[in-house]
Protein backbone atom coordinates (compact mmCIF):
# COMPACT_ATOMS: atom_id res chain seq x y z
CA UNK A 1 0.00 0.00 0.00
CA UNK A 2 1.38 3.43 -0.93
CA UNK A 3 1.28 6.74 0.97
CA UNK A 4 -2.19 7.48 -0.42
CA UNK A 5 -3.59 4.24 0.99
CA UNK A 6 -3.87 2.69 -2.47
CA UNK A 7 -2.84 -0.90 -2.98
CA UNK A 8 0.17 -1.19 -5.25
CA UNK A 9 -0.54 -3.35 -8.28
CA UNK A 10 1.83 -6.21 -8.96
CA UNK A 11 3.84 -5.82 -12.12
CA UNK A 12 2.76 -8.07 -14.99
CA UNK A 13 5.73 -10.19 -16.01
CA UNK A 14 5.69 -12.55 -18.98
CA UNK A 15 8.55 -15.05 -19.23
CA UNK A 16 9.83 -16.36 -22.55
CA UNK A 17 12.63 -18.42 -24.01
CA UNK A 18 16.32 -17.54 -23.68
CA UNK A 19 15.83 -15.26 -20.68
CA UNK A 20 13.14 -13.11 -22.33
CA UNK A 21 11.09 -11.05 -19.85
CA UNK A 22 8.19 -8.76 -20.80
CA UNK A 23 7.27 -6.07 -18.26
CA UNK A 24 3.69 -5.77 -19.44
CA UNK A 25 1.11 -3.06 -18.83
CA UNK A 26 -2.52 -3.41 -17.70
CA UNK A 27 -5.03 -4.01 -20.47
CA UNK A 28 -8.82 -3.76 -20.63
CA UNK A 29 -8.98 -7.48 -21.31
CA UNK A 30 -7.53 -8.06 -17.82
CA UNK A 31 -10.77 -6.76 -16.34
CA UNK A 32 -13.46 -7.37 -18.96
CA UNK A 33 -13.95 -10.97 -20.01
CA UNK A 34 -14.80 -11.59 -23.68
CA UNK A 35 -13.90 -7.99 -24.51
CA UNK A 36 -15.13 -7.31 -28.08
CA UNK A 37 -12.86 -5.80 -30.72
CA UNK A 38 -13.63 -3.70 -33.77
CA UNK A 39 -11.71 -3.00 -37.00
CA UNK A 40 -9.50 0.07 -36.80
CA UNK A 41 -11.19 2.75 -38.92
CA UNK A 42 -7.80 3.84 -40.23
CA UNK A 43 -7.85 0.75 -42.45
CA UNK A 44 -10.71 2.16 -44.51
CA UNK A 45 -9.69 5.83 -44.44
CA UNK A 46 -7.96 6.76 -47.74
CA UNK A 47 -6.18 9.68 -46.09
CA UNK A 48 -4.37 7.27 -43.76
CA UNK A 49 -3.77 4.36 -46.15
CA UNK A 50 -0.03 4.48 -45.44
CA UNK A 51 -0.73 3.58 -41.79
CA UNK A 52 -1.63 0.05 -42.83
CA UNK A 53 2.06 -0.62 -43.36
CA UNK A 54 2.81 0.30 -39.77
CA UNK A 55 0.20 -1.54 -37.73
CA UNK A 56 1.88 -3.01 -34.66
CA UNK A 57 1.62 -6.74 -34.05
CA UNK A 58 0.32 -7.68 -30.60
CA UNK A 59 3.54 -9.62 -29.91
CA UNK A 60 5.93 -6.79 -30.88
CA UNK A 61 8.11 -5.63 -27.99
CA UNK A 62 11.03 -3.22 -27.50
CA UNK A 63 14.20 -4.30 -25.62
CA UNK A 64 15.37 -2.34 -22.60
CA UNK A 65 19.01 -2.73 -23.65
CA UNK A 66 19.96 -2.05 -27.24
CA UNK A 67 23.42 -3.63 -27.01
CA UNK A 68 23.83 -7.11 -25.50
CA UNK A 69 26.40 -9.90 -25.66
CA UNK A 70 25.53 -12.72 -28.04
CA UNK A 71 25.47 -15.28 -25.22
CA UNK A 72 23.61 -13.14 -22.68
CA UNK A 73 19.88 -13.56 -21.85
CA UNK A 74 17.48 -11.63 -24.08
CA UNK A 75 16.60 -9.47 -21.09
CA UNK A 76 13.71 -7.15 -20.27
CA UNK A 77 11.31 -5.96 -22.97
CA UNK A 78 8.36 -3.56 -23.05
CA UNK A 79 5.14 -3.57 -25.05
CA UNK A 80 5.54 -1.67 -28.33
CA UNK A 81 3.22 1.30 -28.81
CA UNK A 82 1.49 2.11 -32.07
CA UNK A 83 -1.73 1.59 -34.05
CA UNK A 84 -3.35 -1.85 -33.95
CA UNK A 85 -5.60 -3.43 -36.57
CA UNK A 86 -8.26 -3.89 -33.90
CA UNK A 87 -9.57 -1.38 -31.35
CA UNK A 88 -11.62 -1.89 -28.21
CA UNK A 89 -14.23 0.82 -28.60
CA UNK A 90 -16.91 2.03 -30.99
CA UNK A 91 -16.38 5.71 -31.86
CA UNK A 92 -20.06 6.46 -31.21
CA UNK A 93 -19.70 5.13 -27.66
CA UNK A 94 -16.60 7.16 -26.76
CA UNK A 95 -16.87 10.11 -24.39
CA UNK A 96 -13.32 11.35 -23.84
CA UNK A 97 -11.79 14.04 -21.66
CA UNK A 98 -8.42 15.79 -21.52
CA UNK A 99 -6.79 17.42 -18.49
CA UNK A 100 -3.43 19.18 -18.01
CA UNK A 101 -1.84 19.24 -14.55
CA UNK A 102 1.29 20.51 -12.80
CA UNK A 103 3.73 23.08 -14.12
CA UNK A 104 3.73 24.56 -17.59
CA UNK A 105 6.03 23.32 -20.32
CA UNK A 106 6.31 23.85 -24.08
CA UNK A 107 3.95 21.83 -26.23
CA UNK A 108 0.96 21.32 -23.94
CA UNK A 109 -1.45 22.98 -26.36
CA UNK A 110 0.01 20.94 -29.21
CA UNK A 111 -0.69 17.71 -27.32
CA UNK A 112 -4.28 18.81 -26.62
CA UNK A 113 -4.78 19.71 -30.28
CA UNK A 114 -3.38 16.43 -31.58
CA UNK A 115 -5.53 14.33 -29.23
CA UNK A 116 -8.71 16.18 -30.24
CA UNK A 117 -7.94 16.08 -33.97
CA UNK A 118 -6.68 12.50 -33.85
CA UNK A 119 -9.80 11.25 -32.09
CA UNK A 120 -12.06 13.18 -34.47
CA UNK A 121 -10.44 12.69 -37.87
CA UNK A 122 -8.75 9.32 -37.40
CA UNK A 123 -11.25 7.50 -35.21
CA UNK A 124 -14.54 9.35 -35.69
CA UNK A 125 -14.92 10.37 -32.03
CA UNK A 126 -17.14 13.44 -31.62
CA UNK A 127 -17.45 13.84 -27.82
CA UNK A 128 -14.31 15.28 -26.24
CA UNK A 129 -14.33 17.39 -23.07
CA UNK A 130 -11.57 19.59 -21.67
CA UNK A 131 -11.22 19.69 -17.88
CA UNK A 132 -10.20 23.14 -16.63
CA UNK A 133 -7.52 23.84 -14.03
CA UNK A 134 -6.03 20.41 -13.44
CA UNK A 135 -7.34 17.50 -11.40
CA UNK A 136 -9.58 19.70 -9.23
CA UNK A 137 -11.54 20.64 -12.35
CA UNK A 138 -13.13 17.20 -12.35
CA UNK A 139 -15.13 17.86 -9.21
CA UNK A 140 -15.43 21.62 -9.72
CA UNK A 141 -17.37 20.62 -12.84
CA UNK A 142 -15.31 23.02 -14.95
CA UNK A 143 -15.34 21.55 -18.44
CA UNK A 144 -15.44 22.78 -22.02
CA UNK A 145 -16.36 20.96 -25.21
CA UNK A 146 -13.39 20.48 -27.53
CA UNK A 147 -13.73 20.20 -31.31
CA UNK A 148 -11.11 20.49 -34.06
CA UNK A 149 -12.35 24.05 -34.66
CA UNK A 150 -11.84 24.95 -30.98
CA UNK A 151 -8.21 23.80 -31.03
CA UNK A 152 -7.29 24.75 -34.61
CA UNK A 153 -4.63 27.32 -33.69
CA UNK A 154 -3.87 26.69 -30.02
CA UNK A 155 -0.49 25.16 -30.92
CA UNK A 156 0.66 28.70 -31.76
CA UNK A 157 0.13 29.83 -28.16
CA UNK A 158 2.06 29.07 -25.00
CA UNK A 159 0.71 27.56 -21.79
CA UNK A 160 -2.36 25.35 -21.82
CA UNK A 161 -5.80 26.42 -23.01
CA UNK A 162 -7.32 24.28 -20.25
CA UNK A 163 -5.40 25.84 -17.38
CA UNK A 164 -3.54 23.82 -14.79
CA UNK A 165 -2.90 23.54 -11.06
CA UNK A 166 -0.45 21.98 -8.64
CA UNK A 167 -0.99 20.21 -5.36
CA UNK A 168 -3.17 17.45 -4.01
CA UNK A 169 -6.52 16.25 -5.21
CA UNK A 170 -9.41 14.09 -4.05
CA UNK A 171 -9.01 10.89 -6.04
CA UNK A 172 -12.40 9.47 -5.05
CA UNK A 173 -14.19 12.64 -6.18
CA UNK A 174 -12.39 12.50 -9.52
CA UNK A 175 -13.39 8.88 -10.09
CA UNK A 176 -17.00 9.61 -9.08
CA UNK A 177 -17.15 12.53 -11.51
CA UNK A 178 -15.70 10.46 -14.36
CA UNK A 179 -18.36 7.83 -13.75
CA UNK A 180 -21.18 10.38 -13.36
CA UNK A 181 -20.27 11.98 -16.68
CA UNK A 182 -20.00 8.55 -18.34
CA UNK A 183 -16.47 9.35 -19.51
CA UNK A 184 -14.69 6.24 -20.79
CA UNK A 185 -11.39 7.67 -22.05
CA UNK A 186 -9.26 10.00 -19.91
CA UNK A 187 -6.13 11.70 -21.27
CA UNK A 188 -3.97 13.09 -18.45
CA UNK A 189 -1.08 15.35 -19.54
CA UNK A 190 1.75 16.27 -17.18
CA UNK A 191 5.01 15.23 -15.57
CA UNK A 192 6.03 12.67 -12.95
CA UNK A 193 3.70 13.94 -10.23
CA UNK A 194 0.79 14.06 -12.65
CA UNK A 195 1.41 10.48 -13.74
CA UNK A 196 1.47 9.35 -10.11
CA UNK A 197 -1.93 11.00 -9.76
CA UNK A 198 -3.12 9.25 -12.91
CA UNK A 199 -1.93 5.93 -11.49
CA UNK A 200 -3.87 6.58 -8.26
CA UNK A 201 -7.03 7.33 -10.27
CA UNK A 202 -6.58 4.13 -12.25
CA UNK A 203 -6.16 2.04 -9.11
CA UNK A 204 -9.21 3.52 -7.37
CA UNK A 205 -11.41 3.20 -10.44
Amino acid sequence: MDSNGVDEQEMKLVQGAAGYVLEDVPHLSDYILDLPTYPNLLQSNPAYSVVRQYFVDEDDTVPQKIVVHKDSPRGTHFRRAGPRQKVYFKPADVRACIVTCGGLCPGLNTVIREIVCGLHYMYGVTEVLGVNCGFSGFYSKNTVTLTPKDVSDIHKRGGTMLGTSRGGHDTSKIVDNIQDREINQVYIIGGDGTQKGASAIYKVS
